[in-house]
């Protein structure tokens, strides 16, 4: 294969472009709940506890753990050296989507799909964050490559590619499998229309497909029926509109992305307009959105069978996502679509590349990259600008106090990820729906006064959730169960430290009230928002309850603040 030399440097160039702007504040990163928990799973000793883990106890496919498993092995555990491995998977995304989007379309589209995979924020953001999201964009493009070509000429070594490509999906992304479904239809549709005489070989590339997917298929629908038993989960926060499509959207093509970690109640422009101001709601959103629609436009005008292909199935696997999480199977977020994030934006290419005016084309492309660039440095919403990590503040603040080995923290929600930035002390880590309301939750029973056949069925109505969060006492069995575990075990003088974090959950007390008044809890059928809301009173209420019950039985010595405004932390000594 001959390769054109000065496009070669210039694809190096832009490769190495990519590197950079995905290497820009590395070294002030911090982890985060969802990246730490990925991080104490690759910790396991060995493959199998990875495995074991993940198709017991949780719903993520177990590929990327393994990887990072390894990585960890290889180079150690270090903050910036974790986030390099999304940064690898994301900058190999330009010069690897260069050389498929030339292979499916041409040089000139090419390029431009390599100038805006460089310069998307969506992908530098994913890049920086220590989960699968940088390695999707990659994988989408690989089986995308491949899924054109089997169905519009179909191969054997082509079909053992998709079938390694997307088994490779599916054991990454726990909604892969929805991916290589749109896939499947998509082709399937077109197989029937124009390529009848391979619709059995086609078939059979799946089918296979499908039979790899049997074993983690089990767990997944094992765990998943497992957490439909909870009363409440962390779900339960996520709520989605069809004003999701605009916020994908705006995601997907504009250097303005929003709402990365839980979506808006709905896709408001007047609220857009008054966050970026008017100049920024001009440049960040209407002239990439511009620019995006016409792109797509002359893509579909073309009829191109190949962007067709790409888009049907691209199309219908969102489609599927939004039906989910319409039916509460699944919460969508942005970072759940990012299996199909560079498909599109190759589609875009395609239609750009079609204006012919040369000053036009040079002029969009440079317009898009200054853009996208200016945000990187001045916007407020930069990608650069990651989510804040509560434990490495809460650690910091801890270290502040003098917490020490012989003291207690106790830090609900994930608390015993500190260890990654605090090995003092004793950790004590709950969620309010661990401790009352999950399927296995010790304390439910004898709480809610449950016999023996309502705590086996979980039945909702027999709970009384709304007397619960009206008492504000704490539960005796609760007490009970901090003094027999925790406080009793204190030496005089020993300390106990409450890690709160502001930004987790906690209704603030002015709003705790009208807010319980406001929903009813033991309804059936909550809506997405009450259900939501009623995840928050549970969890404010839990955590008021521990600040009772340790102001009781220990003196409160002093209230921490943090750096991050969202941390608080309460010190508690023994005194007897």
């Amino acid at each position: 294969m001959k390769f054109d030399k000065k496009l070669l440097i210039f694809i190096t160039l832009l490769t190495l472009a990519a590197l950079g702007l995905r290497l820009i504040n590395i070294s002030n990163a911090a982890l985060w709940i969802d990246e730490l928990y990925c991080y104490d799973i690759a910790l396991k000793p060995t493959i199998t506890e990875i495995l074991k883990t993940v198709f017991l106890t949780d719903l993520h496919a177990p590929l990327f753990f393994i990887i990072l498993h390894f990585w960890i092995k290889l180079f150690g555990g270090s903050d910036t050296v974790l986030i390099m491995l999304p940064v690898i998977f994301s900058t190999l995304s330009v010069p690897v989507g260069y050389f498929i989007c030339k292979k499916l379309f041409d040089t000139k589209t090419a390029v431009i799909f390599s100038l805006l995979n460089t310069f998307s924020a969506l992908e530098i953001y994913y890049a920086q964050e220590l989960k699968f999201y940088s390695l999707l964009p990659l994988l989408g493009l690989l089986s995308l490559y491949f899924f054109s070509k089997i169905t519009q000429n179909f191969s054997i070594k082509d079909a053992l590619w998709i079938l390694l490509t997307n088994t490779v999906i599916i054991y990454t992304f726990n909604a892969g499998v929805f991916f290589v479904f749109a896939e499947f239809a998509a082709g399937l549709a077109f197989m029937l229309f124009k390529r009848k005489e391979n619709l059995k070989n086609y078939l059979y590339s799946f089918i296979f497909t499908g039979i790899l997917y049997i074993p983690y298929f089990y767990f997944q629908m094992k765990t998943m029926m497992g957490l439909n038993k909870s009363i409440c989960t962390l779900f339960d926060m996520f709520h989605f509109d069809l004003g999701f499509v605009f916020t994908l959207i705006q995601n997907f093509f504009t250097p303005a992305i929003t709402n990365i970690s839980n979506n808006p109640l709905n896709y408001n422009p007047v609220e857009m307009l008054k966050e970026t101001g008017f100049i920024g709601f001009l440049l960040y959103i209407v002239i990439f959105g511009a620019i995006g629609v016409y792109g797509f436009y002359k893509g579909l005008k073309d009829r191109n069978k190949t962007a067709l292909l790409i888009l049907s199935a691209s199309l219908l696997f969102i489609f599927i996502l939004i039906l989910l999480a319409q039916i509460h199977i699944i919460p969508l977020v942005t970072r759940y679509t990012m299996l199909i994030h560079l498909a599109m934006t190759m589609i875009l290419a395609y239609g750009i590349s079609k204006i012919r005016n040369i000053k036009v084309l040079y002029g969009t492309l440079s317009v898009l990259i200054f853009i996208a660039l200016f945000s990187f440095l001045f916007y407020k919403n930069s990608p650069l600008k990651r989510n804040s990590s509560f434990h490495y503040y809460s650690a910091r603040a801890l270290e502040q106090a003098g917490a020490g080995d012989g003291d207690i923290i106790v830090m609900p929600y994930f608390g015993r990820f500190l260890y990654k930035y605090f090995d003092k002390g004793q950790l004590v880590d709950y969620r309010s729906e661990e401790l009352l309301l999950m399927s296995d939750a010790f304390l439910m029973k004898e709480t809610f006064g449950l016999s023996q056949d309502e705590y086996k069925n979980k039945d909702k109505s027999t709970l009384k959730l709304q007397k619960y969060l009206e008492n504000p006492e704490p539960p005796q069995e609760l007490e009970k169960y901090f003094k027999e575990n925790y406080l009793s075990k204190l030496k005089k003088g020993q300390k106990l430290y409450l890690v709160e974090n502001y930004s987790m959950y906690i209704v603030p007390d002015e709003l705790y009230l009208p807010m319980l008044k406001g929903v009813n809890i033991d309804k059936q059928n909550l809506t997405e928002i009450e259900r939501s809301a009623r995840y928050a009173l549970l969890y404010t209420k839990i955590l008021k309850n521990l600040e009772t019950l340790f102001s009781r039985n220990l003196r409160q010595v002093r209230v921490y603040g943090s750096e991050n405004q969202d941390v608080k932390i309460f010190e508690f000594v023994k005194e007897k």
